[in-house]
């Protein structure tokens, strides 16, 4: 009986904290939404990489304190996981930059789908070939067409892009084709470190302090490019250094913190499954915005990519619950 009770109480814990991380998820998305529509045209006047200098040493002065104060165990994990913090450093370096310059070429509508859509096939194919045999879960045959169907979505998106049918319209092919090659290379950092953020949070670090922890290479490798290409201010007018901090903490850092919470509360399904919403949000924030015309190819390949998405998320669910024993 008090086994009962005990299952039941933990199985009611998962359930609020699951429920906890949906909300933050759903939250996050909305956040990323604005975020990736204003910094979309924000990189048309503004470089990427001097926001990114301002955004990520901002993270870190602000976090880094709080979390001195208040979670100085986590710290000590993060501390021990010291190889395993390097990596999440350098895959959030790379995931960034690559997004920031991704954005400046492309719409942000399929800058999203190819960032966040990469990301499955990516794990599936570390999970194949980088991972102990004994930990993966193969495709299974159910799956295989769901996931040929995600590739597809990539590939009309890309394919949207090139051929100048985005809300960005008519564009050099080549710069269309960079733009979706650094979206996809950064979904495949991104994925890498979001699973060893998670693998981090599974080891006791908290959010505050690993997001404290996360950036200074991001940093580093912003301001060395920036060093090199460029000798003017960090800011370039109209925008001051204050308004390039207001926007780096209310459109990056505070979404960044609260996507660290959702990873750290909800299932990996649930996180995948909100966030395949996103690009469908994006477009239509798009239209509020009003630099980009309509693009109903553009729609359509968002649309395309959530159902796949959605469907990929439910049935990798389904085929790694099959594999444990009951």
């Amino acid at each position: 009986m008090c086994y009962a009770m005990d299952r039941n109480s933990r199985g009611g814990w998962h359930q609020s904290r699951e429920a906890v991380g949906f909300v933050v998820s759903v939250a996050f998305v909305c956040l990323a939404a604005v975020r990736d529509v204003y910094l979309g045209g924000l990189f048309q006047r503004v470089s990427p990489l001097r926001v990114a200098v301002v955004a990520f040493t901002l993270c870190t002065l602000v976090l880094l304190p709080i979390a001195l104060l208040r979670a100085r165990e986590s710290l000590a994990v993060l501390l021990r996981q010291s190889g395993d913090l390097f990596w999440v450093n350098v895959t959030s370096a790379l995931a960034w930059l690559a997004f920031f310059a991704a954005l400046r070429l492309i719409e942000p509508t399929l800058v999203q789908i190819l960032y966040s859509g990469i990301g499955p096939l990516s794990v599936i194919w570390i999970d194949r070939h980088l991972r102990r045999a004994g930990s993966r879960v193969p495709l299974t045959r159910a799956e295989r067409p769901i996931y040929a169907g995600l590739v597809a979505s990539l590939a009309v998106s890309a394919g949207v892009a090139l051929f100048g049918l985005s809300g960005a319209g008519a564009q050099p092919v080549g710069l269309a084709a960079l733009g979706a090659l650094c979206a996809a290379s950064g979904g495949v950092s991104i994925s890498v470190s979001t699973s060893l953020c998670r693998k981090l949070n599974d080891a006791g670090a908290t959010p505050v302090p690993l997001l404290a922890l996360r950036y200074p290479a991001t940093v580093l490798v912003a301001a060395g490019i920036a060093a090199l290409s460029s000798s003017g201010p960090l800011v370039a007018p109209p925008l001051t250094l204050d308004a390039v901090m207001l926007i780096a903490a209310g459109l990056i850092v505070v979404p960044s913190y609260v996507n660290q919470v959702g990873i750290s509360l909800a299932s990996p399904l649930t996180v995948r499954v909100v966030l395949a919403t996103g690009p469908v949000l994006i477009f239509f924030m798009q239209l509020l915005e009003g630099r980009l015309s309509a693009s109903l190819y553009s729609l359509t390949a968002a649309i395309l990519y959530a159902v796949a998405a959605i469907s990929a998320g439910v049935a990798r669910q389904r085929a790694i619950r099959a594999t444990v024993p009951a």
